[in-house]
């Protein structure tokens, strides 16, 4: 290749963000080399392919003719790990099942070696979704087919913008903050791509409907959670209540619901020219129950926006016993408390079930994900129930 075509790479790189704060010169032919080496034989990142995903992200790597190897999976890499993902739905008292659930504990993805930016090495990260859909299934439909797809591709392409940017050599100490914080905004990106996707779809087809993503990843001993709408992420953790010999559960609430009447959220969807109406509960222009979302395109110019609310990352302890992501229809009728004290109950049956206080219907579900689907629809709940049960 001729030093004037290289040099042409190292200005395309510029462009992109690859070579971050470092100038072009001589000394930059030998990292550029071995940098598109790497990346042309590892995943099949061309150029052509980074320049495609500069411009238009996840949806324009699948879609390029110059990205052969980015191939949709189809929802095919979802719900996997069935013994640590315990789920379960239930379309409940509404005509359409519109809830869909996407867990997978065992995600090998290319992650950035500790002792070279020129390399990957396979590494297990978990994510565990609740997509809960409105006004139709498309939005949360494709919000579980894409996730894990597009999130791949936003791990890849921002790991190889990151070893541009350290140009190979990144101190020890960089190290596992950058990591999370590809992962972090690997989730960012995935999530504001699958609400353009959808976007373009619903122009095209005449879609009306929307959908919550709370989305958490777990790594290395902590948990990520993303969230857009009012589905909900717990965290069951062992306490001792004082004066009490007895271990108990207790929730913890990882997400906070987007609801219009929200003092920050109000106020965004004010300056964009939306208005909060009463209709049985605060609803954007008298219509949407929640002020972010996935979809809902024609209320996005009055404020609503698929920007995720992030909490993390959390160092899980030896205390932490289960992490529960559930549909909105589950907390119609019980508490976050209610749930903690369901999976407490449920872990008696094995050696105590005398002392159980379980409802009966629980004692025969399959999983805990199950029992406490059942008893929110017991309890009184209209809506679609979806839960995931992870034991940690």
């Amino acid at each position: 290749m001729s030093y004037k075509k290289i040099l042409g790479f190292c200005r395309t790189f510029t462009k992109l963000g690859l070579m971050g704060r470092f100038k072009i010169t001589s000394f930059s032919i030998p990292f550029v080399l071995l940098f598109m080496k790497s990346i042309q034989s590892s995943h099949g990142l061309s150029v052509s392919c980074m320049m495609d995903y500069d411009n238009g992200g996840a949806p324009a790597v699948y879609e390029s003719q110059e990205c052969p190897r980015w191939v949709l999976s189809n929802g095919s890499l979802q719900n996997q790990n069935i013994k640590n993902c315990q789920f379960a739905t239930l379309q409940g008292r509404r005509e359409y099942q519109e809830d869909r659930v996407v867990c997978n504990l065992d995600m090998k993805l290319p992650l950035l070696k500790n002792n070279s930016l020129l390399d990957f090495e396979e590494d297990t990260v978990g994510i565990v979704a609740v997509f809960d859909g409105h006004g139709g299934k498309e939005a949360s439909e494709m919000g579980s087919q894409l996730l894990f797809d597009y999130f791949k591709v936003h791990l890849v392409f921002l790991s190889y913008k990151l070893m541009g940017i350290y140009k190979g050599e990144m101190p020890l100490s960089d190290y596992k903050a950058n990591k999370l914080g590809v992962l972090r905004e690997s989730l960012l990106k995935t999530i504001f791509d699958i609400d353009l996707k959808f976007t373009q779809e619903a122009i095209k087809n005449g879609y009306f409907s929307g959908s919550t993503a709370n989305v958490v990843l777990l790594y290395d001993g902590q948990i990520l959670v993303a969230n857009v709408g009012d589905s909900k992420a717990l965290l069951m953790s062992e306490k001792i209540p004082s004066g009490d010999s007895r271990v108990n559960l207790s929730a913890t609430e990882l997400t906070y619901d987007h609801h219009p009447e929200r003092e920050d959220e109000k106020a965004r969807i004010k300056t964009a020219g939306g208005s909060v109406i009463v209709w049985g509960v605060p609803r954007v222009n008298g219509v949407l129950a929640m002020s972010r979302s996935i979809g809902d395109v024609a209320l996005k110019r009055f404020g609503v926006i698929a920007e995720p609310e992030f909490t993390g990352w959390r160092v899980l302890t030896a205390n932490d016993s289960y992490l529960v992501v559930a549909s909105d229809g589950i907390f119609e009728s019980l508490k976050p408390q209610d749930v903690a004290e369901l999976i407490f109950e449920w872990n008696l049956i094995p050696e105590r079930r005398e002392e159980s206080k379980l409802p009966l219907s629980c004692m025969f579900s399959e999983s805990l994900a199950e029992c406490i689907i059942t008893i929110a629809y017991e309890k009184g709940s209209h809506d679609n129930l979806s839960a995931i049960v992870v034991p940690l």
